[in-house]
């Protein structure tokens, strides 16, 4: 199989697309899926998550911090008790960039999912890692995560052996990640439990994949 390894967003149509956002889009949807939830619609303004005010709950957060009005932030450790609740998600980057991906396949990959999404991507023959970044600038974690990831690939591009090598190089994850501008950031404004769980690696055994603009488990 061939990985390409995308250290920002890009609008990009192909045919498998692995979003990335490690702090914290993917892992809270995740998280949701895990815990009941029917499905997550990510979008990309507080503007159109309004529109779905008493339909389903809304989450999300601008700048680390939950949006005024919204049931939820964008944090896995709220994404509790879900059972048949449908989210409606929008976050400063990880929404963003799904906004830009016009791919036939899309997963959210996260650490704590990182095996399951290994497990499913393995067999198709080309798969695209987009990582979205914080603000415009390439994410630490998203970029190690990619890494890892991108070690299925056994004749990498540049971009994907260079992610290869960094991930090669981490030895403890949640140290790593600490030394994030995003997760300093998290810290700071009370987030550190949130960090502890997006960077726990195999605790949610879950694919979210995204179907008509929502992701919902993928049940095998």
């Amino acid at each position: 199989m061939r990985i390409f390894v995308h250290p920002l967003p890009k609008y990009l149509s192909s045919d498998v697309c692995v979003l990335i956002d490690a702090l914290r889009a993917t892992c809270t949807i995740s998280a949701a899926l895990a815990n009941g939830a029917s499905g997550v619609r990510p979008v990309r303004s507080i503007k159109e998550a309004l529109k779905f005010r008493g339909e389903a709950l809304l989450a999300g957060e601008r700048n680390g911090v939950k949006i005024e009005g919204f049931d939820l932030g964008n944090s896995p450790n709220e994404m509790m008790n879900l059972q048949g609740k449908e989210i409606v998600l929008t976050t400063t980057n990880g929404t963003k960039a799904i906004s830009m991906l016009k791919c036939d396949t899309v997963v959210a990959a996260s650490f704590p999912n990182i095996s399951a999404i290994k497990n499913f991507i393995s067999s198709f023959d080309r798969v695209d890692l987009i990582c979205s970044g914080d603000n415009g600038e390439i994410s630490l974690e998203d970029f190690l995560l990619a890494g890892m990831i991108a070690e299925l690939d056994e004749n990498p591009t540049d971009a994907a052996r260079i992610s290869q090598i960094y991930a090669r190089s981490v030895h403890n994850i949640k140290e790593e990640a600490l030394r994030s501008s995003h997760a300093r950031h998290l810290i700071e404004i009370g987030f550190s439990k949130d960090v502890d769980f997006c960077t726990s690696v195999d605790t949610l055994d879950v694919i979210p994949i995204l179907k008509d603009g929502v992701f919902r488990r993928l049940i095998s």
